[in-house]
């Protein structure tokens, strides 16, 4: 027996904008693997935009991690023709595609936007380990030779971002057909777990433990709520969007969309208590109103027949900001309620991961990027192996 799983999903970005132009370039882009098998498929993504995208050549090839081999490139079709034109709005699957896979080869996609494309949603990465991709001007498919495209030229709106990212256009999804008995972990939360300095050392331990027997999908969003919609910050670029549905509205779609995990790992609830009382928002949440989100998340989780993990919200506070303290109150009568709960098959305490020993309303010194609030490498992987804990065996 054999069943679909995302070797590699991420969450596409609503920006309610237009985030750049592509005309004449390709995207290379890599992306980590740890699944065997003999079939895969692309899926493509036109979201959040009204207007076609057409990709005039698409490909895939794989490269061996140890040996450094590199095989021919598989053209990606599209209801059989090579010239992808995705309706707006759309998330297709590519069509099958043969081609060998083993856990050490990781993909190679190839997109080709010979026409000029207005691009209003991309995934994105930070720590860009477990994949990356790049920009070059020219055509893969007729010459090696190609130019190389700086970012702020192609996504301005990407570029301004104070976090330096990686993005990809035009495909969300990488699947393998493999065996029944892989079992799929999707990282469900906010901008911790989409910029990913703690979901990619998470990732490579796991496969360096487990060769071909997991594999881990993203569906993190940053600035997202797990109670409510974000915000609508009228002098903000996209009025918000960009940080997404309230969690608990979009959980099933961006996690049960395809394929069914068999372990979620629910991280979200620091923008539950910040963003109401940051942007003036005329309600509050309580501590019981997010935890109620968050047992509805879990709830959800267990009906598609998922075991939960579920954690607690790392330190944020003590910086001075006249919400800070309003905030962290919330946090840690948000954390009380989790650590006492029997809602999930395990909690994963990531603020006693986190905290300062000598004060536990800040996270640690060394561990987060400059702001208080967002793990680096560092911290990220001491996440990881809090959480790696959690997987004793296969």
């Amino acid at each position: 027996m054999s069943k679909w799983i995302p070797s590699w999903r991420y969450v596409p970005i609503d920006y309610n904008q237009e985030v750049g132009v592509f005309e004449n370039i390709t995207q290379r882009s890599v992306f980590l693997n740890n699944l065997a098998g003999d079939r895969i498929r692309v899926r493509f993504n036109n979201l959040y935009s009204d207007e076609p995208m057409r990709i005039d050549h698409a490909a895939v090839a794989v490269r061996n991690r140890v040996t450094g081999k590199l095989s021919a490139r598989c053209p990606v079709t599209l209801a059989g023709e090579e010239t992808i034109l995705l309706p707006g709005n759309s998330q297709p699957y590519s069509d099958e595609i043969a081609l060998q896979v083993t856990p050490e080869d990781d993909f190679l996609v190839y997109l080709y936007f010979g026409h000029r494309t207005v691009i209003r949603s991309v995934c994105t990465t930070s720590a860009a380990y477990s994949w990356q991709s790049t920009h070059h001007t020219g055509n893969f498919h007729e010459t090696d030779a190609l130019g190389f495209t700086v970012k702020p030229q192609l996504v301005p709106v990407l570029a301004t971002d104070p976090y330096p990212n990686q993005f990809t256009v035009g495909l969300c999804e990488i699947s393998v057909l493999t065996g029944d008995d892989v079992k799929l972990v999707g990282l469900f939360g906010d901008s911790i777990t989409h910029m990913s300095f703690f979901s990619d050392p998470f990732t490579a331990m796991l496969y360096r433990r487990f060769p071909g027997q997991y594999s881990v999908m993203n569906a993190g969003i940053a600035g997202n709520r797990i109670q409510k919609t974000h915000p609508a910050p009228t002098f903000m670029p996209g009025e918000g969007h960009q940080f997404g549905i309230a969690g608990k509205d979009r959980f099933r779609k961006d996690l049960y969309d395809g394929a069914a995990p068999d372990v979620v790992f629910v991280m979200e609830g620091v923008n539950d208590c910040s963003h109401s009382i940051v942007f003036g928002e005329p309600q509050v949440p309580t501590a019981q109103d997010i935890f109620d989100a968050l047992a509805d998340v879990t709830r959800q989780a267990h009906a598609m027949g998922s075991r939960v993990l579920i954690s607690t919200v790392s330190p944020f506070g003590a910086f001075g900001d006249a919400w800070r303290d309003r905030a962290e109150a919330l946090r840690c009568g948000y954390n009380e309620l989790i650590r006492a709960s029997r809602i999930a098959e395990g909690v994963v305490d990531m603020d006693a991961a986190l905290r300062d020993p000598e004060d536990p309303h800040r996270m640690q010194e060394g561990m987060h990027l400059g702001d208080g609030v967002h793990p680096n490498w560092f911290g990220g992987t001491k996440m990881a192996r809090t959480l790696l804990a959690f997987f004793p065996e296969a």
